[in-house]
């Protein structure tokens, strides 16, 4: 089993949404993203929430999207996000990305693992249904399965530091990433990359391809290695000229 591992982790694209500055060029600027994530040779790809910009996105869109995710030489794991969660008659349910040979989508309301054997990954995450106050993204994730070297989280909600107290929608508290068992959790829904690294926890949010807030269009890559402190890096995009 394998002592080091690489992540890209994404999220927040919004395909066929024209808000957050990506407007038309969404699917552009994904693509120019997953060029970058290629480059880097990760063993897999997190996409933690909100590719499409609601679940009205049109069919050839997803399918786009379907095709750009098959065509990538690594695996993908996959949650879905607020903007397309999974509703009556949402996306994933209209169109079955479990037939993508290297993705793995993670629907189950009350949460599910994935197990890439020869990555000797475990990744967890749930699928939202109703994005409001009472949902918590990481709640009920399970203890760290006695068969993965890695173990891997994937949550999309709002971020509520230590001390604080929201009444915003899907909150994902700072106490709660610090009490997972996860090596590393991929977050989504801030616009703006932001690290969460401390003594207790290896998380971040990866900020979006498609929007230019914070830092610019980015995505994170992760380095983690038995036995040495894990690297978080936030990578911006840019566009060739």
């Amino acid at each position: 089993m394998r002592q080091r591992l690489k992540i890209a982790h994404c999220s927040d694209i919004h395909l066929d949404g024209d808000s957050h500055g990506a407007g038309g060029q969404a699917r552009e600027a994904f693509a120019l993203a997953l060029a970058h994530m290629r480059g880097q040779a990760p063993d897999l790809m997190l996409l933690a929430g909100d590719l499409f910009d609601s679940n009205a996105a049109r069919p050839e869109t997803v399918h786009w999207a379907m095709e750009a995710l098959a065509g990538l030489p690594f695996p993908v794991v996959m949650i879905p996000g607020n903007h397309d969660c999974m509703m009556e008659g949402a996306i994933y349910r209209r169109h079955d990305f479990t037939r993508i040979p290297n993705v793995r989508l993670l629907a189950a309301e009350a949460g599910e693992i994935a197990y890439l054997a020869d990555l000797g990954v475990a990744a967890w995450g749930k699928g939202m249904v109703d994005h409001s106050t009472d949902y918590s993204p990481l709640g009920g994730c399970p203890a760290r399965p006695p068969d993965c070297r890695w173990y891997l989280g994937l949550a999309h909600g709002f971020f509520v530091p230590h001390g604080g107290d929201t009444d915003r929608s899907s909150p994902i508290h700072m106490r709660e990433i610090e009490a997972s068992a996860c090596d590393y959790l991929a977050l989504g829904h801030h616009h703006a990359a932001m690290e969460l690294v401390t003594d207790k926890a290896t998380a971040a949010y990866s900020g979006s391809p498609t929007d230019l807030i914070g830092r610019g269009a980015t995505y994170v890559l992760v380095d983690l290695s038995l036995g040495e402190v894990p690297s978080v890096a936030v990578r911006t995009i840019t566009p060739a000229r």
